[in-house]
């Protein structure tokens, strides 16, 4: 029968191989899988992007569905820069949104 010193010493290494287990897990292995999951996650959202992207391109325009609404996503073109005109100068009798003053 194993002496009780000997029990407590078997015992003692059994909870420092756990802790330094678990300390490799906490510093290296679990900041390392994290990090995977992560970059798996943004490459899959790049794709997502890029395919709704590729949709609107080759459409115009791509329906996105939840339960409750729908969002239209439309490819927007800007206008081109044309030179600005100064505006036209108003006739006298067209009337303005401005308020008319009360005649006293």
């Amino acid at each position: 029968m194993m002496k009780l010193r000997d029990k407590k010493f078997s015992i003692a290494i059994i909870i420092i191989i756990l802790l330094a287990i678990a300390l490799i897990y906490v510093l290296y292995l679990g900041p390392t899988i994290q990090g995977y999951f992560i970059k798996k996650e943004t490459k899959a959202q790049e794709q997502v992007i890029n395919t709704i992207v590729d949709v609107v391109n080759q459409q115009g325009y791509v329906v996105l569905n939840t339960e409750k609404e729908q969002i239209i996503l439309v490819k927007y073109q800007q206008p081109s820069e044309q030179p600005t005109q100064p505006p036209a100068e108003q006739p006298a009798n067209v009337p303005t949104n401005q308020p008319i003053e009360p005649v006293q």
